[in-house]
């Protein structure tokens, strides 16, 4: 465990005692004590420095302290228990891993170390692999340790920029939360993931993958978690619910989500499928009402990635332009909705129904006011008004609204924008840990090298080192490398991969027939040519993938670079397209990593920043040609 504040004193109150446990020491060299750390989350300094404090912090050493019980206890630093775990991944050791040779590593390490400047570019396919989060962990503890910030480089993040004032459009004044679970837990839990989990991974892969931990003590583990996360009812684990109702806007769960049971098992949970979207999903097909959208080019929109760059688009629907049959812009839409939900609980018969009780930590006056839903929700009802807070109710408005009174946004309008093109530059207030100078490349992190500004973490500094329990018992408290999960079988010999398509963005504009034209026309998987021959599988055969959750048949498309021991499919293929209507994640299992389940530790807390991912490669298959029929 971290050596806490808590340890070292007795706090004199609850509110004291919450502050201790966030205050951390290092070993002072020039005084030869433990010493508190300023700039950590309890701390009241929050600057970095450490020079003025008269703070030299020892790297290395063992030494003993004597906490507020009395009791001696032996102590070292985060940074020695750092080099013994990575003592056990030589560029040797991992060889027989990874099939790298040393040299390679070796070369890669001074690639990294020696240049001046170095950036590392993570894809998200890394977070798509069981242990992924321990790879990204390590990767930005190497530019931690090679002092990569600032100008020298680093990691190329997201959440760089910042956007404020955006919860004009959703917040209600402040009058309405919602109810925020997590979509790591929320899905597995919609789609029976745990029966899937059961059915398909064995207690061999478990303890692999969670350092010994037992298939049976890892499912009790999770089944706990689940129980405390159950409606938000407890703070530390992942929030989720079960909605009786599901209004959703164009996610096409049962293409995106894993397991073969998934789509039956969501249909069964929820009394009512609602689903809005500008073309025929398998979503779609299977929703109890399908509302048709506008598509991406037919409506007013602003289009910005804060994290990726400081620009961002305006859409514009060309004039004149006439609405395909219903098709509608999504805030037209439910004000619609909203309009007739007003209406219906203005009825006599159901004025008393009118107000829907909710938490007061959910609904500020202890209700939800169905009776004012339509005025509150475009911003028209009294309270809005005399707050000056902007009207709603249509796409253009809402464009206008988040140019108003987002403050990146100034001085913009909508005519500004058009004038320079269709878009605008973030001014300076977007910058979140640099500078954004108008005519100079951002680089992440210069507050912290330069001005000594904090990181928004528990020390206040890269972490190095997490005491949460989970991570102490899985043997993941600082940087190491962990397994995956997916079976190591001679029978299912294959890892399928499913990375993004040229041809479209996930599955928008998988349908068009231009499109399709560019490409096989139909669901299609590379496989290696050897391999190929080997099973007596030509270019264009139908071919059936399978293991023990279920199959689906797709093209071979033959290809000398994809890996032998591999079946590479670009996803985005709706399971309609699929003979029997079944798709690649009949064959694909989920789980859960305790490692992201992890909760209530510091600057790990679920949010928008802290949740898990699910996992796309962990589907060990074999295939074989298709027979007829």
């Amino acid at each position: 465990k971290l050596l806490r504040r808590s340890d070292m004193e007795h706090a004199k109150d609850e509110h004291e005692h919450e502050k201790f446990e966030e205050q951390f020491y290092s070993f002072n060299l020039k005084t030869k004590k433990p010493v508190l750390m300023p700039g950590t989350e309890g701390s009241d300094d929050k600057s970095l420095r450490l020079e003025e404090l008269g703070i030299d912090p020892a790297l290395e050493g063992e030494w003993e302290v004597t906490l507020h019980d009395g009791k001696k206890v032996k102590v070292t630093t985060v940074f020695e228990m750092l080099k013994k775990s990575a003592e056990k991944f030589s560029p040797e050791a991992t060889q027989k891993e990874t099939g790298v040779h040393p040299d390679t590593v070796r070369m890669l390490a001074k690639d990294i170390a020696l240049p001046k400047v170095v950036e590392i570019t993570t894809g998200f396919s890394l977070n798509k692999y069981f242990n992924g989060l321990m790879t990204i962990w390590n990767i930005a503890s190497i530019c931690g340790l090679t002092g990569r910030l600032g100008p020298y480089g680093g990691l190329n993040t997201e959440n760089e920029f910042s956007l404020s004032g955006l919860g004009a459009l959703s917040g209600f004044g402040g009058k309405y939360k919602p109810r925020f679970g997590s979509g790591f837990v929320g899905e597995f839990v919609f789609g029976d993931g745990l029966e899937t989990f059961d059915q398909y991974f064995s207690d061999e892969d478990v303890k692999r993958a969670q350092n010994g931990m037992s298939k049976e003590e890892y499912i009790k583990v999770i089944k706990e978690m689940l129980k405390e996360g159950e409606n938000g009812k407890k703070s530390g684990v992942k929030p989720w619910w079960i909605p009786e109702v599901c209004l959703i806007v164009a996610d096409s769960k049962f293409r995106r989500n894993k397991g073969s049971k998934y789509r039956e098992a969501f249909l069964k949970k929820v009394k009512y499928f609602a689903y809005v979207d500008y073309k025929m999903s398998d979503a779609a097909v299977y929703a109890d009402i399908l509302l048709p959208a506008k598509s991406h080019y037919e409506v007013w929109d602003i289009r910005t990635s804060p994290g990726y760059h400081r620009f961002t688009n305006l859409a514009q629907p060309p004039a004149n332009l006439k609405p395909v049959g219903e098709a509608m812009d999504e805030w037209s839409l439910f004000a619609l909705l909203a309009k007739k939900l007003e209406e219906i609980a203005n009825k006599p018969e159901n004025k008393a129904k009118a107000k829907v009780k909710d938490t007061k930590k959910l609904a500020r006056e202890g209700y939800r006011d169905l009776a004012n839903f339509y005025k509150e929700y475009t911003n028209t009802d009294e309270e809005s008004e005399s707050q000056m807070e902007p009207y709603l109710g249509t796409d253009k408005k809402a464009v206008e609204a988040a140019l108003e009174k987002c403050e990146q946004y100034e001085p913009w309008t909508i005519e500004k924008m058009y004038k320079m093109g269709g878009f605008l530059q973030l001014n300076e207030k977007a910058a979140k840990l640099s500078p954004l100078y108008a005519d100079r490349p951002y680089n992440s992190g210069e507050y912290t090298l330069y001005k000594f500004e904090r990181f928004e973490t528990l020390s206040g500094r890269q972490t190095f080192y997490v005491d949460h329990p989970l991570y102490i018992k899985l043997g993941a408290m600082t940087n190491t490398g962990m397994k995956g999960i997916r079976p190591d079988s001679k029978k299912y010999p294959f890892v399928i991969m499913t990375p993004h398509a040229r041809w479209s963005i996930h599955s928008n504009w998988k349908t068009s027939r231009t499109l399709q034209r560019l490409q096989r026309g139909k669901p299609y998987v590379q496989i290696n040519r050897e391999v190929a021959k080997m099973k007596g599988i030509k270019d264009g055969d139908e071919i059936r993938i399978f293991n023990v959750l279920g199959e689906f048949y797709a093209m071979a498309k033959v290809s000398s670079s994809c890996p032998p021991d591999a079946l590479v499919m670009e996803h985005g293929w709706e399971p309609y397209m699929y003979r029997n209507k079944k798709g690649h994640n009949e064959v694909v299992p989920t789980s859960l990593n305790l490692l992201e389940m992890a909760d209530g530790w510091g600057h790990l807390r679920f949010g928008g920043l802290w949740d898990g991912n699910q996992y796309a490669y962990d589907g060990a298959v074999n295939f074989e040609k298709a027979k007829r029929g």
